[in-house]
């Protein structure tokens, strides 16, 4: 029997994969198995693509996260102008009102911009923090089905009371430190740390 890639030379054994024959130069012990140099290269390729595609995943992830920090830097200082020109709106009130008992200048510009910052923060603890419970949310139903027989009027009531629980819980999450985790999650992945 003759090598399939080399016909001039004697073949030493035949490869488990492909079957074809091959000289002592054509087989190479990989992993405790022995195969031919063509199935050699066709899983070389089959590992080249596989870490191709997990790089271009990661860089994906990444560029992901990269923009969600972005457009969470974007909501933040919308809602921090939108503040900003309430609080003005505000001053210019105050600054014109004759009323005797109307707040001063400084306490209106202090309170005024301490609004836009609180404006600004909650909106982006709720653009990182409401995602995060959605998923919990999501997670926690997932594969249940109907499992009460109610009329419509009960459905919509156990509905309103357990959206308000959620929001209710979903804002003490994002607020008080859900959206500076999620947050620092997404700055570790953008970074490629994670």
């Amino acid at each position: 029997m003759k090598c399939f890639y080399h016909p001039e030379r004697d073949a030493v054994g035949m490869c488990p994969q492909c079957g074809k024959a091959a000289c002592h130069e054509c087989m190479k012990e990989v992993r405790g198995g022995i195969l031919c140099k063509g199935c050699i290269a066709q899983r070389l390729k089959a590992v080249e693509s596989e870490n191709r595609a997990v790089v271009e995943d990661r860089q994906a992830t990444i560029g992901h996260a990269k923009k969600r920090l972005r457009t969470s830097k974007i909501v933040f200082v919308v809602f921090f102008l939108f503040g900003v020109f309430i609080g003005l709106r505000m001053l210019f009130e105050a600054m014109n009102s004759k009323a005797p008992n109307s707040p001063g200048f400084f306490s209106v510009l202090v309170g005024g911009l301490l609004g836009s910052v609180v404006a600004g923060y909650y909106a982006w603890s709720f653009y990182w923090g409401v995602p995060a419970v959605w998923r919990f949310v999501r997670r926690m139903f997932q594969g249940m089905g109907c499992f009460l027989v109610l009329n419509p009027i009960t459905w919509l009531i156990v509905l309103v009371v357990f959206l308000m629980i959620l929001a209710f819980v979903g804002e003490f999450y994002c607020i008080f430190g859900g959206g500076w985790s999620q947050y620092r999650k997404c700055l570790k992945t953008a970074r490629g740390q994670a």
